[in-house]
């Protein structure tokens, strides 16, 4: 069996490359986006650039101003250039329940583990260098 793993920065780059490309299909600029939302420019200007992750009450916002659904915003849209293929026949029984048990968590705690697998990964590939 394989799945598809890809990093949570992918999420962002999704909502980062849909929003401009939305707001530019809208013929809007950011500082005309933040006028209809309320938000800042420079606050837009960090959602497109990656540099932010917004809160979800700013996605709707951004989505009704753009006139979108918010899973607009969010979708992905084709393979994403870092994804990868894994077989995971190759993993033992123990790592895969570990998975099974972090994926039946709610979202932000989901995101809490892999944010410290991320750090704990740097550490050590810091380490070895």
């Amino acid at each position: 069996m394989q799945v598809y793993i890809y990093s949570m920065k992918d999420e962002l780059s999704n909502f980062s490359k849909n929003l401009k490309a939305i707001r530019k299909r809208r013929g809007l600029s950011q500082y005309d986006l933040s006028d209809l939302t309320g938000i800042s420019q420079r606050m837009i200007g960090h959602y497109e650039t990656k540099v932010s992750s917004p809160p979800l009450d700013k996605i709707e916002i951004l989505a009704k101003a753009l006139n979108v659904n918010p899973e607009e915003l969010l979708k992905s849209h084709g393979k994403k250039e870092n994804e990868s293929e894994v077989d995971i026949s190759t993993f033992d029984t123990r790592s895969l329940k570990k998975l099974q048990d972090i994926l039946s968590l709610p979202p932000n705690d989901r995101a809490m583990i892999y944010r410290m697998l991320n750090k704990l990964l740097r550490e050590n590939q810091q380490r070895i260098q």
